[in-house]
């Protein structure tokens, strides 16, 4: 009987612990699905206040007949491309396709479809956009480094880039800096790279095209004083900045003052968004944000006030190209064309698609 009472007591006791324990698993499944739901209301509420804001903007850009505040003529509705940067090198024919219809108007390629397409190979891509009603509307210079301390003459490579865009009725070429955000560039190396720059910008209007300059995160240009270097140092007439806004932002800059400051050089827009976790730890340390492998995201769902920048553009009467770049990123179930789907549907809500 002594046995039979001395083992009934511990398993007594491993019944109260089996109890306490059920009732501490429950407390950190309520706290973790608390907390789970909190971090998607914090996700979705960017979403909620992107459409609510997108919505008055899209109304205001649609209205007639005139400017708030009396400044000017309505500005008309810019023209919307895509870029096939989202897509695998293998899917380009994909994105052409999955581009057009979608209804975008024009497309940027990078610098591997001259290569690709070059000589004979050319009309064969023009009259593929013409079918698809797709404007090549520029085209990445990839291969143009232009590293401030090591400066070389890339004239002739450029110019390759440069006829083959007008070969298949293109606008714009674009190119970045080849420098690093933390290093120090002399005055000279900073004149030496304006002048690089400006041999470049000539060289296309020799074609009928313009230069872009594209300020990118992880280059001279990431922060505003970088950008404000590199465009000082070059001549407007030959170097013209191409504004994008997800790099303008992560890179500390604020997207709208930018557009403002240098409207009159302004050639077209590059669009996507900046995800919310990224946008953190690059004002912690942006040396981190620069080494996380994903850094963008879909129009609307990161922290890029798109309708204030829109609103902008409205003011300022731009009706430049705006382009859908969205690289870095991480696919969807959906891939690429579910990101576009959803980027096409945040342009409809800020009135810049029909």
């Amino acid at each position: 009987m002594r046995l039979i009472n001395s083992c009934a007591a511990p398993t007594a006791h491993l019944t109260s612990c089996r109890k306490r324990c059920e009732n501490e698993l429950s407390v950190v499944s309520s706290q973790l699905e608390s907390a789970r739901k909190m971090d998607r209301e914090r996700s979705a509420t960017p979403r909620r206040e992107f459409l609510k804001q997108a919505g008055t903007v899209a109304v205001a850009w649609c209205a007639a007949p005139g400017l708030a505040g009396g400044m000017g003529p309505p500005a008309a509705r810019p023209p919307v491309g895509y870029a096939t940067i989202s897509w695998p090198r293998e899917q380009f024919a994909d994105a052409l396709r999955t581009i057009s219809d979608l209804g975008f108007a024009g497309v940027q390629m990078l610098g591997w479809v001259r290569d690709a397409y070059a000589g004979d190979k050319t009309s064969e891509l023009k009259h593929q956009l013409q079918t698809l009603k797709l404007r090549p509307t520029a085209l990445s210079c990839s291969k143009a480094k232009l590293d401030p301390a090591r400066l070389k003459d890339e004239t002739a490579q450029f110019r390759d880039y440069a006829a083959f865009l007008k070969g298949l009725g293109g606008n714009h070429l674009q190119i970045t800096d080849g420098g690093r955000p933390e290093q120090k560039y002399s005055t000279d190396e900073i004149k030496a790279l304006g002048a690089a720059m400006n041999a470049l910008g000539k060289a296309a209007q020799e074609y009928g095209l313009t230069l872009g300059y594209h300020p990118h995160f992880g280059t001279l240009g990431e922060t505003r004083e970088g950008l404000g270097r590199v465009l000082d140092s070059t001549d407007p007439r030959y170097v013209k900045l191409i504004a994008d806004v997800a790099h303008l932002t992560l890179g500390g800059a604020d997207p709208v003052e930018v557009i403002q400051t240098y409207h009159e050089r302004l050639v077209f827009l590059h669009f996507k968004d900046v995800r919310k976790d990224v946008a953190e730890l690059a004002r912690q340390n942006r040396d981190l944000a620069r080494h996380t492998r994903y850094h963008f995201c879909e129009i609307g769902r990161g922290v890029v006030d798109f309708p204030r920048i829109v609103g902008t553009l409205r003011r300022l009467s731009q009706s430049h190209w705006i382009i859908v770049e969205l690289d870095g990123y991480e696919p969807p179930p959906g891939g690429p064309a579910e990101s576009a789907r959803v980027n096409k549907e945040a342009l409809e809500k800020l009135g810049l698609l029909a």
